[in-house]
């Protein structure tokens, strides 16, 4: 359906073969150097797995904020011929296209745990804003070799540029909102608040990870003895299933993209997550699990 411009734009996007396979192939490239390797730390890094926040999402601020202050000092420049604003806009140009270098090194990053069918409006969104960049990149080398003189080249390019990154940062905000990109998959998790029976803890096998549904909510549950861990069962990363993991002394890592999670705490202990997974209480009663989510 096209109900409307956004999902007008995702339906063009996926209807293309040519799209879609490049995007499987880009994807495949940067798994085949990244996943796994050496190289892991820094996919890890970019993810924002220390920020505890994606990192893309930060870093997206300064190009955005950089570049539109170079669109007003080139008009004022142009239209209102102030005097003395081409190292100001040239320095704040550049600015923002080290910001930007940087969004895209972490949006590479985020972008090779996506699927279809939001692996090609990611790509699709990659490739315009590194369009952009270039754009901006030509205007700045333009200012530099004309002594950071505003002139008329520089100026449009860096307008096209901004319409440009425009659509970019349109398709941007559609993965997150729309399509759900790299949010917390547990941001909406609550209750239950008092203690619920979920299963007899004989029917619960030592260090095997068991999923169950309590009041709507998937829990995953691991008995150590008597004592049961209970933390959320879906990745908050992009949705996986943790009782499909591998566990691994006090963490369980998720089949998907390799995040582990404490199965005591439910803390995020391994990226490319930012956010922990809900954590519940547990007791045994008259042989019964019983849970309840943590305040």
């Amino acid at each position: 359906m096209n109900r409307d411009l956004s999902e007008r734009l995702e339906n063009a996007i996926n209807s293309s073969t040519t799209l879609k396979g490049l995007a499987g192939f880009f994807k495949g490239l940067l798994v085949s150097v990244f996943h796994r390797s050496p190289l892991r730390p820094i996919k890890l890094f970019f993810n924002g797995a220390w920020l505890e926040h994606p990192l893309h999402a930060v870093l997206v601020a300064v190009p955005l904020g950089a570049w539109t202050v170079v669109i007003v000092l080139d008009l004022a420049a142009l239209l209102f011929r102030v005097p003395n604003l081409g190292f100001a806009s040239g320095l704040t140009l550049g600015l923002g296209t080290l910001g930007a270098l940087g969004a895209i090194v972490a949006g590479l990053m985020d972008y090779m745990d996506t699927d279809p069918p939001i692996q090609p409006v990611a790509f699709t969104h990659g490739v315009i804003n590194i369009l952009a960049t270039a754009l901006f990149a030509i205007s700045f080398f333009l200012r530099l070799g004309s002594n950071w003189a505003i002139t008329v080249e520089p100026a449009i390019l860096s307008i096209l540029g901004y319409l440009v990154v425009t659509v970019g940062s349109y398709l941007g905000g559609h993965l997150v909102f729309r399509l759900g990109t790299m949010v917390n998959r547990n941001a909406f998790r609550a209750g239950p608040w008092e203690f619920v029976s979920v299963m007899a803890l004989k029917e619960l096998p030592e260090n095997q990870p068991r999923r169950v549904d309590v009041q709507g909510n998937p829990v995953l549950l691991v008995r150590r003895g008597q004592q049961v861990h209970a933390i959320g069962a879906v990745c908050s990363h992009l949705g996986g299933p943790l009782e499909a993991g591998e566990l691994e002394g006090d963490t369980i890592e998720c089949p998907l993209h390799n995040s582990r999670y404490s199965i005591k705490d439910g803390s995020a202990k391994a990226g490319p997550t930012t956010s922990p997974v809900p954590i519940y209480e547990t007791q045994t009663k008259n042989g019964q699990i019983q849970l309840k989510m943590k305040r």
